[in-house]
């Protein structure tokens, strides 16, 4: 019996000793998953952290990007090879758009002609990090379409005087005065410098004299002027570009592009529905019609004149006109399309005008309206 009794005491034993062991080892098990699901929900927080990142760079419906906003001195192979540290180290990184334990950022990134918003998060526990995203990356794509300054009828950001009675088709406005007569007929809307003013951008530089350190308080028109010195390079290194100070219309093909390095002058002719940009550092003086098909015709040529551009003769003319000077019209004229000036639009003379916004020339167009395309 004693033997017994020690033989079951040894079997209990045992049996403890299992027990506990078996005890020890789920317990290191249940720290092992508890660590392995607090590593799992770190990771995943810093990934929605670069997803919340991009979505606050990309606002609301796109209104946080545009074209400008993209930085291109880094290539998307560049950013995506950075550490956290480098990424939030970047001079055009933004400010931390995440709360709590979790840190995001976001970056605005051109590669070439594509845009990208690049983001990071991270989740910082005790000033240590606990996690991190990989780099995520949502391609952005910009439709084109019209300058909205081209499609707004009679543009000056100086002055707009039409002498004798005019029709007018669209919108004219002056961010100085408009005088203007309208005969019965007209469907316009007329504004001035009192009513609003509008941002005109224009080619070329800025003229001497206009400082725009008076611009402060009370500025004046010229304060709502931009321009854009670089705009000639573009078509004076364009390919296939006809380098000439005068041109017939008629002798064009769909798609040329003339350019001036002084003052251009220009005969007449159908533009139909050709699509051609001719481009003067200096002046444009247009002798004699560019016709097309009628009033509901596109609008295919594009004129632009560092300084003034003037229309000779009583003629009907398709087209943008965009002058970093005046644009002035001498005899009685139809115009169809758009006029945008840097300092006055005068007709001397009536002027039978309609705003046509059925802008065709690729010249005139602006990236517009981002879209979200693709997610890396």
């Amino acid at each position: 019996m004693k033997q017994q009794r020690g033989a079951a005491l040894v079997v209990v034993l045992s049996m403890l000793a299992m027990s506990l062991m078996l005890g020890l080892s789920g317990m290191q098990s249940s720290q092992i998953d508890e660590r392995l699901a607090g590593n799992y929900k770190a990771s995943a927080e810093a990934q929605m952290g670069a997803e919340r990142a991009i979505s606050a760079g990309w606002g609301v419906s796109g209104s946080g990007v545009s074209v400008s906003d993209f930085d291109a001195t880094r290539t998307l192979a560049e950013v995506e090879a950075y550490s956290w540290t480098e990424f939030i180290a970047l001079s055009d990184i933004s400010a931390n758009v995440c709360s709590g334990n979790i840190a995001c950022h976001y970056y605005l990134l051109q590669d070439g002609g594509e845009y990208f918003i690049a983001g990071m998060g991270a989740v910082v526990s005790a000033g240590t990090l606990a996690a991190l995203s990989q780099p995520v990356f949502a391609r952005v794509e910009f439709t084109p379409g019209p300058n909205p300054a081209f499609t707004k009828g009679l543009l000056s950001a100086d002055y707009i005087l039409v002498t004798g009675q005019s029709t007018v088709m669209g919108n004219v406005h002056s961010n100085g005065t408009v005088d203007i007569t309208l005969r019965n007929g007209s469907e316009a809307t007329v504004t001035d410098g009192s009513d609003q003013m509008i941002e005109v951008p224009l080619p070329g530089t800025r003229p001497e004299g206009e400082d725009m350190s008076a611009c402060d308080e009370n500025p004046a028109p010229y304060c709502y002027k931009s321009y854009d010195p670089n705009v000639f390079d573009e078509y004076e290194n364009r390919e296939g570009v006809i380098n000439t100070c005068s041109i017939d219309v008629d002798a064009l093909n769909d798609g040329d592009t003339v350019f001036c390095d002084n003052d251009l002058v220009v005969s007449g002719g159908n533009i139909g529905s050709k699509r051609v940009t001719l481009v003067s550092t200096g002046n444009v003086t247009m002798n004699g019609a560019t016709s097309s098909g009628g009033s509901e015709s596109e609008i295919g040529l594009f004129v632009i004149a560092g300084q003034d551009i003037e229309f000779n003769g009583n003629t009907d003319n398709y087209g943008v006109f965009w002058a970093g000077g005046y644009v002035r019209q001498n005899g009685n004229s139809s115009l169809y399309g758009a006029i945008v000036a840097g300092t006055y639009i005068r007709s001397n003379g009536g002027i039978d005008f309609i705003s046509i916004d059925n802008v065709t020339n690729p010249d005139t167009f602006v990236p517009a309206e981002p879209k979200i395309v693709a997610w890396y």
